[in-house]
């Protein structure tokens, strides 16, 4: 294991709230919770509480979700700095922390749960109505199409099918999904994600689409991948090649290890060498709660592992060990890594 120095150390995997005062927020909530009344993590809070009238609102709101003791009485500290916490109220504190439904669980809770809320809600309501197969966190299906072909749809998936009046239509609305296409020369296959089309006559292949890009792996025969906006990029794939479109475009076909591209399958997840943030993500598309990835200094760390999909829990564990993340399981499934 080693740490990624590209970017000082950062990974784009990493965790980040949409918005970056609320993230900066929550990273003084950790700190908070890992040293309560240290002089110097007090000093740099307020100096950062100050700066801006927005860090204030935005710490209050976690610490009034989390009813914390010890951070309301960092935001005191912070509007009267000549204040200090007597023994009896430190050894307060420290009565209530220890509890089974101390303080430091309930803030560990809030935070999750505002985690939860700004990286997981999706518009489930839209999806419901478009989507003609959906998959659960957790959960593949496989799907006889009208065609006969075969559509295996992987976790916290969806598509939408049009196959009327000859047409050979998939939508990949979310997730990731396999496809192995019956021949019909005079009626092409398509599939379309966020920034991408494929067409196909009868072949094997995967898409999937992950918010920034869409990734298509071919496994058998052969398949054109265009982008859906101006201009027109169009690659061809041989087996073995996977190609990723983005918002710039799409690049180079890469060629990388098919019992990895395609061990979801099987329900495995096997990875070689990469990021920690990156096999978290990839992890938490399994898990039906959140799993929270807090920092940069675990991020980058390189890891490599074969694992069943059926349980990312243990998964997780037995990552958080090789990398010393700390595991902070919570309520409803809620996980926190530090």
């Amino acid at each position: 294991m080693e740490q990624d120095k590209a970017g000082g150390g950062q990974d784009a995997g990493a965790y980040r709230h949409a918005d970056p005062i609320t993230d900066e927020a929550l990273t003084w909530f950790v700190t908070l919770l890992d040293a309560p009344v240290d002089p110097d993590a007090r000093a740099a809070y307020q100096a950062w509480r100050n700066r801006d009238p927005r860090h204030a609102a935005a710490f209050d709101r976690l610490s009034s979700l989390g009813s914390m003791p010890e951070l309301q009485q960092a935001s005191t500290l912070a509007h009267f700095p000549q204040a200090t916490p007597s023994p009896s109220a430190i050894r307060s504190a420290t009565r209530r922390r220890s509890g089974r439904f101390g303080g430091w669980r309930a803030s560990l809770a809030a935070a999750a749960l505002l985690l939860a809320i700004g990286v997981h809600l999706q518009p489930t309501l839209a999806l419901r109505l478009t989507a003609d197969h959906r998959t659960a966190a957790g959960e593949r299906r496989e799907v006889a199409l009208p065609d006969r072909s075969r559509l295996i749809l992987d976790t916290d998936s969806a598509v939408a099918l049009d196959f009327a009046e000859g047409r050979r239509h998939v939508r990949l609305l979310r997730g990731q999904a396999y496809f192995d296409v019956v021949s019909d020369p005079a009626h092409p296959f398509r599939v379309t994600a966020g920034f991408s089309e494929v067409e196909v006559t009868g072949t094997a292949f995967t898409v999937r689409a992950d918010g920034g890009q869409d990734a298509v792996f071919l496994e058998r025969g052969r398949v054109s991948v265009s982008r859906r906006e101006a201009p027109g990029q169009t690659v061809s794939l041989v087996p073995g090649d996977r190609v990723t479109a983005t918002v710039d475009g799409l690049s180079a076909p890469a060629r990388p290890d098919p019992a990895e591209a395609l061990a979801w399958k099987d329900g495995r997840c096997v990875f070689h060498d990469q990021p920690f943030a990156a096999v978290v993500d990839t992890l938490r598309r399994y898990h039906g709660a959140p799993i929270v990835l807090i920092g940069d200094r675990l991020a980058g760390a390189r890891v490599s592992g074969n694992y069943r999909l059926d349980d990312p829990v243990a998964a997780i564990r037995s990552l958080a060990d090789v990398v010393g993340a700390r595991v902070t399981e919570l309520p409803a499934g809620l996980i926190l890594l530090r």
